[in-house]
């Protein structure tokens, strides 16, 4: 699935994010059978993007269409305001910042 998201959204000219692998727990019944004795965390990926406010919903909703199964664990999408961004090589600020 990464990849198709990967893919899509390069097309739309979003070519550099992050990814993360994290674990998560709590009342999540889609994977019980990724859980054991041993361990109640269940491994996910977490993507990250900064991006112009402006293209939030339009990215996630390129995400929801790329990744959407219909299963349970497809996972959430959500987007949030970044206060002060800083490219640290140059001092370019906010959206200038994310070219």
């Amino acid at each position: 699935m990464l990849q198709d998201i990967q893919g899509t959204l390069a097309k739309k000219g979003i070519p550099t994010f992050s990814i993360y692998q994290v674990q998560i727990t709590g009342l999540h019944k889609a994977h019980e059978g990724l859980r054991n004795k041993m361990s109640d965390f269940i491994p996910k990926l977490k993507l990250e993007i900064l991006c112009p406010d402006n293209a939030g919903d339009t990215i996630i909703k390129i995400i929801q269409e790329t990744a959407r199964t219909g299963e349970k664990g497809d996972g959430i999408a959500y987007s949030y305001k970044i206060d002060n961004l800083v490219k640290i090589r140059n001092g370019d600020t906010d959206e200038k910042a994310l070219s």
